[in-house]
């Protein structure tokens, strides 16, 4: 999930979706106006995922069904939680948020193909083309990119 669209989520939804379906609807937040019905963006659930959502569960306000409390702001919620979480990634060598859905490109490519992710070295798409082009339009989707040539800014090209 993006930064953006993890703050907005509604848990409730996306905690039962994950019991009763075991995967769940990235709607809330989304970029580009792509949310709801009309773009739905299915993600199965594994333990990682159950995990985060009860962390988020755990640190959202009551009588909130996001991350925000009932009277914040998304603007105040960057400023209050978002700034100072960024320079503790940052004493980590991590330039920001968006390293984690890198790595999480990254962790779904393995998944996906058995192989690195080329640009940890993996050379899936010199040995199994077709796999590297279905892993590449799968993250691509659960990423919630429409094209699949942006992947590559994840987890490497085809060179």
């Amino acid at each position: 999930m993006r930064l953006r669209e993890a703050i907005l989520a509604d848990l409730p939804r996306l905690k039962r979706e994950a019991d009763q379906l075991g995967k769940i609807n990235v709607q809330d937040g989304t970029k580009g106006g792509r949310s709801g019905a009309s773009a739905p963006r299915w993600i199965a659930v594994d333990d990682d995922i159950k995990e985060a959502l009860r962390l988020a569960e755990r640190v959202s306000l009551d009588g909130s069904r996001n991350l925000l409390a009932q009277n914040e702001s998304y603007l105040d919620f960057q400023r209050g939680v978002v700034r100072p979480a960024r320079d503790i990634l940052r004493t980590h060598n991590l330039k920001g948020f968006h390293e984690l859905r890198a790595a999480y490109a990254c962790e779904r490519y393995e998944q996906i193909t058995n192989h690195l992710a080329p640009i940890n070295g993996g050379r899936c798409y010199q040995l199994a083309p077709h796999l590297d082009q279905k892993a590449r339009a799968q993250i691509s989707y659960e990423l919630g990119h429409g094209r699949i040539d942006v992947v590559a800014a994840y987890i490497g090209r085809r060179t």
